[in-house]
């Protein structure tokens, strides 16, 4: 179990996104740019992207009624609607200091009967994310968007796409890209596991979301002064000096205790490792 647990750190922001990639069609900037609506509103969004796919449906979760939400097309056979959510705007500028403003709608399972949201640990939601820029007429151009429905990490039916945090760590992770690395966790049987996914926000490409790696980990389940309590922090640094690289590689720092790799020892560390962006993979490693 324990063993199962380190993998998860190091490797569950990678299913996000990856699978979205393969059947990706290629990239149009003049087609994006065909697209223009009058302003970022959940109901200008949702009739651009989504016509023809909007249901009325009961809905009985605080959180959904909190925010802007529609049903999305027909109930599958597991008694289940998806719905769809908006997330507050993120406004942002691009490497060349551009305003640009980034859109995501999440789509989560609600349950037709009882019209709650389906919130088991391992449901799972999906994402579509969208980027503008406003024109001098005061429309919004579409910029870039994600090829089609992704995966982020998330738990108990929810993304994990806080905006405050993509706005906080929003930066250049490239020559041509802007975005941000986001430290996501949860609890596993008392551990506490974290891990690192970057949101690549580029405009000549897809929008999408990489799993990074490991992020940290901490053994709740004994009192600090136990010798089987562990903990160790990841911190992360983009290294940007060369900026006429492609994609800037992240350097990932480890410091405190962790366990080796079969559980047989716990040992201090402080150590850093490099990890490279490989655009024919789509992954970092």
């Amino acid at each position: 179990m324990k063993k199962l647990l380190l993998s998860l750190a190091l490797s569950l922001g990678a299913l996000s996104a990856t699978p979205a990639m393969a059947a990706a069609p290629a990239f149009s900037a003049s087609q994006m740019s065909q697209v223009k609506i009058k302003d970022l509103s959940f109901k200008e969004v949702m009739r651009e992207f989504y016509s023809g796919e909007m249901v009325s449906f009961f809905i009985d979760d605080e959180t959904i009624e909190a925010v802007p939400h529609v049903g999305l097309g027909r109930v599958n056979s597991d008694g289940e609607r998806t719905v769809a959510l908006m997330n507050p705007v993120v406004e942002y500028k691009n490497n060349v200091g551009e305003a640009r403003y980034l859109v995501i709608i999440e789509k989560v399972k609600v349950d037709s009967n009882t019209g709650s949201l389906v919130s088991c640990h391992a449901c799972k939601a999906t994402a579509d994310i969208y980027s503008f820029k406003k024109l001098n007429n005061g429309l919004f151009q579409l910029v870039s968007r994600t090829p089609k429905k992704v995966e982020p990490t998330g738990v108990s039916g929810r993304i994990m796409l806080d905006e405050k945090s993509i706005k906080n760590t929003m930066q250049p992770l490239g020559k041509e890209i802007t975005g941000s690395v986001l430290k996501n966790g949860s609890f596993y049987h008392g551990i506490f596991v974290q891990w690192w996914d970057v949101l690549q926000l580029p405009e000549n490409d897809f929008i999408n979301l990489y799993g990074l790696g490991d992020a940290g980990m901490e053994n709740g389940v004994y009192d600090e002064d136990s010798p089987l309590y562990y903990a160790y922090e990841g911190t992360f640094k983009v290294l940007s000096e060369n900026t006429n690289t492609m994609y800037y590689p992240i350097m990932l720092t480890y410091k405190g205790e962790k366990p080796t790799e079969d559980y047989e020892r716990i040992e201090h560390v402080n150590y850093s490792k490099i990890m490279k962006f490989n655009p024919v993979k789509k992954a970092y490693e």
